[in-house]
């Protein structure tokens, strides 16, 4: 991939959108991001990977501009329009078409680090604001219809099904044997949950780098549209549940506070309820299985395991707890 220099992506910003200031890039895991400083405001210019379709990147946009509509409290990304009136250019990088697109820059904190050293308090209340998040986001995307939403999604828990055959390759035995039975059982109820369960639009990525926490300390936005799908709602609340989780000594408890917050703006049927923990134990899995094919392709790679150990202990201390545990609390848990 041919990448955009500093100066070239100033000037194309300057050129189509009129937002000039100091800029510099951003981690990014596919694409080029740019932080742009301006008198305007702050704003983040994307180069998107060559292998974004037009469609992908407008599933994006429609559902942040969606968001800002319907759920204005929170800081979703703004999509900035061009001075042409569109919000994806076609440019040209040495040869190379390239999608671009600005996005308003979104301040605060990752959940990873704003959760660190909160007393009990402080991190119930932020947990139950996660879940408030995660309704809030459910609610504005269900009115989403795109055709590109009905695209394959490799971390869609309905593709669980394609990963099994990765279970023989998980080295360390008794996690083998945890993971293929949990998966295996997940993946035969996959038409029974499909006949019960709603289906929707999903954001499918609210993890402890993409759930943004303000001054407060309570969740303002959640980023990174990348990994949209059509899948299960409830797998929206079960990712933020698996990550937010990570961070806890009493898990369980955690998953509690944010389902309490979840239920204060959303709705979720009675099946969906039941099944929270049987989703949050798939989509560990599905991390496992995900990064022991990985690891396969790139043996040499030693990042690949970076976040497999928080993954790996949350599924260990899950299996051993009742499914109904998760449930106890989104009316009983008193008010910190």
């Amino acid at each position: 991939m041919k990448l955009l220099a500093i100066q070239a992506a100033g000037d194309l910003a300057g050129q189509h959108w009129q937002v000039r200031g100091t800029i510099k890039p951003l981690p990014s895991y596919a694409d080029q991001n740019f932080l742009i400083r301006s008198s305007d405001g702050d704003f983040v210019l994307k180069l998107a990977n060559a292998g974004w379709s037009h469609a992908d990147l407008d599933l994006e946009n429609q559902a942040m501009m969606l968001l800002a509509r319907s759920e204005p409290g929170y800081a979703w990304p703004r999509v900035q329009t061009a001075v042409d009136g569109r919000h994806i250019l076609s440019v040209d990088i040495d040869g190379e078409r390239r999608q671009l697109r600005l996005l308003s820059y979104v301040p605060g904190r990752t959940y990873a680090d704003a959760v660190a050293g909160l007393p009990r308090a402080q991190r119930s209340a932020l947990q139950a604001s996660l879940g408030r998040a995660v309704a809030c986001m459910n609610r504005g995307l269900a009115a989403l219809h795109h055709p590109a939403a009905q695209r394959a999604q490799e971390w869609n828990l309905l593709n669980l099904p394609a990963l099994l055959d990765e279970v023989v390759h998980i080295g360390d035995a008794p996690l083998r044997e945890m993971v293929g039975r949990h998966a295996t059982a997940f993946c035969a109820a996959l038409p029974s949950l499909a006949g019960r369960l709603p289906l929707c639009v999903l954001h499918n990525d609210a993890n402890d780098l993409n759930v943004i926490v303000g001054e407060q300390a309570e969740v303002t936005a959640v980023i990174d549209f990348g990994d949209m799908c059509t899948g299960f709602r409830l797998a929206e609340l079960a990712i933020a549940c698996t990550y937010a989780m990570q961070h806890e000594e009493d898990p369980v408890e955690c998953a509690q506070h944010i389902l309490r917050g979840y239920l204060s703006q959303g709705e979720l049927l009675p099946a969906e309820r039941e099944s929270l923990h049987a989703f949050i134990v798939a989509r560990l899995c599905h991390s496992i299985l995900m990064a022991t094919r990985a690891l396969r392709q790139q043996p040499d790679n030693p990042h690949i395991l970076v976040s497999q150990d928080g993954v790996r202990a949350l599924l260990r201390k899950l299996d051993s707890v009742p499914a109904g545990e998760l449930l106890m609390a989104a009316t009983e848990i008193p008010s910190e």
